[in-house]
């Protein structure tokens, strides 16, 4: 992002912010921001209301996702296959007829890494950590209220519900750019789901992020022709693409969004001066 579209973006946050002074001039712009995020925040908890009331609904989709990659990690610290056969004999789709994944798993060898760990820990840590990790680094962020309703959008938009419920492991790509944007090495963590790999590119202009990289790389070398079998998974997968994961970003645009307006918002992409300070900030009188 360059600095004049940063100013552009600081700009249009200022105009923001005076419209609504002028508009409701003797409320706390705290307040405001913070009713209208209450209102969103309201309307997607209404939505998870009525998707609830829906008999066998959440039955069928809670801990779905988690099930399904520590079922096939299990399978492979036992000697089996982590990718189906199916994935190898031929095309197949990734979603069924009645929209349904087919349970097909994409995801690189590296990722197990991650899986193996919660085999045998208790189910709650693979929600509660990354979930946790993201608060906190939000929680460090202090958003500027004008801020308050991005998130909130971010969290209201049903897929990023849909993924938490699901226990994908999207929550831990979360909570790497929720600390990406504190340490800019983090989002190397990014590329354990190589289809959101933009957002692993906002941290190349740090060498943290180069040496993560490199280490990220050499974790992989004993995989050896595990990562075979994942091109091959992924050449005969249909239905998927580079758009393929375009419904996770809204989550993931989440601790992105909370450094709007900050008066001295760190912009994991940009550079750093010889004081360590960013290159250019968003600043709101």
């Amino acid at each position: 992002m360059s600095a004049t579209r940063s100013s552009r973006l600081a700009s249009a946050c200022v105009c923001l912010e005076t419209a609504i002074r002028r508009a409701v001039p003797d409320i706390h712009p705290r307040l405001t921001f913070g009713v209208l995020s209450l209102v969103i925040l309201a309307s997607g908890a209404l939505y998870w209301a009525t998707v609830a009331s829906t008999p066998g609904l959440l039955e069928r989709y809670a801990g779905i996702d988690y099930r399904l990659y520590m079922n096939a990690t299990s399978q492979w610290l036992s000697g089996g296959a982590f990718y189906a056969p199916w994935q190898a004999t031929g095309p197949y789709a990734l979603v069924d007829q009645q929209g349904f994944a087919t349970g097909a798993i994409l995801y690189p060898p590296i990722a197990l890494y991650l899986f193996v760990p919660f085999t045998r820990l208790p189910p709650v840590l693979w929600w509660g950590v990354p979930l946790a990790l993201t608060a906190w680094g939000l929680w460090r962020l202090h958003p500027a209220p004008i801020a308050w309703p991005l998130m909130a959008l971010c969290l209201w938009y049903p897929t990023s519900g849909l993924k938490i419920l699901t226990g994908n492991p999207t929550m831990w790509v979360l909570a790497a750019v929720a600390l990406s944007v504190l340490y800019h090495w983090p989002f190397v963590g990014v590329l354990v789901k190589p289809s959101l790999f933009p957002f692993a590119l906002l941290g190349v202009r740090h060498r943290s992020w180069w040496v993560a990289l490199l280490v990220l790389s050499l974790a992989g070398l004993p995989f050896a022709f595990l990562w075979r079998d994942w091109v091959v998974a992924l050449l005969n997968a249909q239905g998927g693409g580079l758009l393929y994961s375009v419904q996770e970003v809204p989550l993931l645009c989440l601790p992105l969004a909370a450094c709007v307006g900050r008066a001295r918002a760190p912009r994991p992409w940009a550079g750093h001066g010889p004081t360590g300070a960013p290159a250019t900030r968003l600043t709101i009188p």
